[in-house]
């Protein structure tokens, strides 16, 4: 039942899908993709010293939801699912990110380990970028927004309403927090899509608001990041 509630709210939001789309969305959930290997996914020590505090990770997850989130984003990457790194005190690095209690104990803002969260990743989907310019007063002020809203305990948006500031749902979240640091709107192109109220992944694998850290896509780098 959970998991048809969820499918009723995106195919209310994503109006647009034919009866074709979703056969094919449906397929593809079917797949290798959505059975979770015996093996382990974790970043290499030497991706973990790229990273730094306020960067975001994101992934594509299992199921059904993530199959139709990661079909409807028009970009050469498989991502259903961003969060921000924050460091802990031991020098550890965990992400504040925002989960629906469909699929999680915590319904909304929850933090979690670094490795939980990449070994609950598809294989070879991992892609962390960061803010242009790399700076690390910024990247703290990032982390610090958004454990503000961790504390807050901001429940999980099941509306897909990024006007509704009382609720967030996961790249929502990173609307918020760079609202908050940026003081201002940092992505108003949303307002030219169909889904102004959306915020999607492409939005943060713009080369000209984020350079991009790590990628496990592959090839498929190059579309929207221009190599130096």
């Amino acid at each position: 039942m959970k998991r048809v509630k969820i499918l009723i709210v995106f195919l209310t939001l994503f109006s647009i899908l034919s009866a074709a789309n979703l056969k094919y969305i449906i397929d593809v959930s079917s797949t290798k993709l959505d059975t979770k290997p015996t093996v382990k996914y974790y970043l290499k020590p030497e991706e973990k010293a790229l990273l730094r505090e306020g960067d975001i990770i994101m992934r594509r997850g299992y199921g059904v939801v993530s199959s139709m989130i990661s079909n409807m984003n028009d970009a050469p990457y498989n991502l259903s699912h961003c969060a921000f790194l924050v460091k802990e005190p031991n020098g550890q690095f965990s992400v504040i990110h925002s989960v629906s209690s469909d699929l999680s104990e915590i319904d909304g803002m929850q933090k979690q380990g670094l490795d939980r969260f990449t070994n609950e990743s598809v294989l070879g989907t991992l892609v962390v970028v960061r803010h242009k310019g790399g700076d690390t007063l910024i990247g703290h002020q990032i982390a610090n927004a958004a454990k503000i809203y961790l504390a807050d305990e901001i429940k999980f948006d099941h509306h897909f309403d990024i006007s509704d500031s009382s609720t967030f749902y996961c790249s929502e979240l990173i609307y918020r927090v760079y609202g908050d640091v940026f003081k201002k709107d940092c992505f108003p192109e949303r307002n030219k899509t169909n889904h102004p109220d959306f915020i999607t992944f492409p939005a943060f694998i713009d080369s000209t608001k984020f350079d991009l850290i790590i990628n496990h896509q592959g090839d498929k780098v190059g579309t929207y990041f221009q190599k130096k």
